[in-house]
């Protein structure tokens, strides 16, 4: 087992790291929910990034070969592929490397996504702003939380295989008892349930003490609206967060039901073992979701972040 420790700054919620392309400096989010590297669109026109080729796409970056994506509002969005002549990541160098192009991301230049992050098991543990790459062998029956220390506690869920196709960290929780599929997503802010699995749990957006709190947007740039609602019963693993807000989201997506986000992250050392499809986590402390100040006051029970 050979990890190789990776820096990470958080702006706000959001995991960057640092990276080079064409020689330059750039910061990358770190989006385990992204399946592919990208790239904003200012950026590859500001290096004059080559297109990929193919057929012309309309797009400002002309005669580039497209794909489709989808985010959090479930729509979807061509995105074009350019081609950075080197990248550098990590002590790591790479030459002639597609990348998707976005929209805006902020301070940062791109995404680090899942057709990276999934070639070897990944260590998150934000807390100490720092992720691990790990290449294993020989590990396949070893128990892989190996900071945990005697006696303390700790949670492994079953993943899907992840494959290029299906790139993303995918597992199963339980909101108020209802198995939900979830994605374990750094690059969401905030912990994120749609409109439709929230009813499904038995939590309506027009239900007493379920407020509004404004509108979001995932990397399709849509914007939809959300609520803040509280759920007796939210299960990841062996924890269980009792009487947890979460956001609602009015979203149309139907690859997923909740997104576990960057505030999950912070808040546990996670590991994710591609090598064994399971992802182990342990509880670091602090609020487990992140959720924005609502419009109105809910009810006064208190948030409980339960221990394994």
């Amino acid at each position: 087992m050979k990890a190789l420790p990776i820096e990470v700054t958080m702006v706000g919620l959001k995991p960057t790291v640092a990276a080079k392309i064409d020689g330059q400096d750039v910061k990358l989010v770190v989006d385990s929910g992204a399946f592919f590297n990208s790239l904003t669109a200012s950026f590859a026109l500001e290096r004059n990034l080559k297109p990929a080729k193919g057929e012309y796409t309309g797009s400002r970056i002309p005669e580039a070969q497209a794909t489709v994506i989808t985010g959090v509002a479930g729509k979807v969005k061509v995105s074009p592929i350019v081609q950075a002549d080197t990248f550098e990541f990590a002590g790591l160098n790479f030459k002639a490397v597609p990348f998707l192009t976005t929209v805006s991301l902020g301070s940062a230049s791109g995404i680090l996504g899942q057709n990276f992050l999934r070639l070897m098991d990944v260590e998150y543990d934000l807390t100490n702003r720092v992720m691990r790459l790990v290449q294993v062998e020989d590990c396949d029956k070893a128990d892989l939380a190996y900071w945990v220390k005697p006696g303390a506690g700790y949670s492994i869920i079953p993943i899907n295989q992840m494959t290029p196709e299906r790139a993303h960290i995918v597992g199963s929780v339980f909101i108020n008892g209802t198995k939900m599929r979830a994605i374990f997503d750094t690059g969401a802010s905030t912990t994120f349930i749609t409109k439709r699995a929230a009813a499904k749990a038995g939590v309506k957006v027009d239900d007493a003490g379920v407020v509004e709190s404004g509108a979001t947007q995932g990397i399709d740039a849509r914007r939809i609206q959300t609520w803040v609602g509280r759920f007796p019963s939210i299960k990841i693993g062996d924890e269980e967060i009792r009487n947890g807000r979460l956001t609602i989201g009015d979203s149309s997506a139907d690859f997923f039901d909740v997104l576990v986000g960057a505030d999950f992250f912070l808040s546990h050392r996670v590991y994710v073992a591609k090598s064994q499809q399971k992802l182990y986590f342990s509880y670091n402390g602090g609020p487990v979701f992140n959720v924005p100040r609502p419009q109105a006051p809910v009810t006064s029970a208190p948030d409980q972040a339960a221990q394994p």
